[in-house]
């Protein structure tokens, strides 16, 4: 007979603060914020993967590196989020300043006490631009 492991349930409403806080922190330009809700929910480990990309770093430079990169020039739209258990997946409109262009992203939260797992999926916009620019679509990582 197989094991059973237990999983520690965390609490929907602090899911709820995080996914929520994140966006609007970030909209606000607000980086104290949105690093220490980071930092709350992932004091023990921060993992960040772009699905498809070969090379992954560590969850905290791309975090940082993220808000130092794209913070200026990119606006957050919810469209949905959606939570089981300890996971929440959101798909968010990442809206281009000076565009009327969007990145489409599917976002996977995985919470574990003081550890969150994150999981990019990017879809880019309908038009060409040097996506380059963001990590998920450069291939360096």
């Amino acid at each position: 007979m197989a094991e059973r492991t237990t999983v520690v349930q965390i609490d929907r409403s602090y899911i709820e603060h995080f996914t929520h806080g994140q966006v609007a922190a970030w909209n606000a330009r607000d980086k104290a914020t949105f690093m220490g809700l980071y930092r709350k929910v992932a004091s023990d480990g921060l993992d960040v993967e772009y699905v498809g990309q070969s090379k992954q770093r560590d969850g905290w430079f791309v975090i940082e590196e993220m808000w130092d990169k794209h913070n200026g020039q990119i606006q957050l739209e919810v469209v949905t989020t959606i939570i089981n258990g300890n996971v929440a997946a959101v798909h968010h409109h990442n809206c281009i300043a000076g565009t009327d262009q969007i990145i489409e992203s599917i976002e996977t939260y995985t919470f574990a006490p003081g550890r969150l797992a994150i999981r990019y999926f990017l879809k880019p916009p309908s038009v060409t631009l040097n996506l380059r620019q963001f990590r998920g679509f450069s291939g360096e990582l």
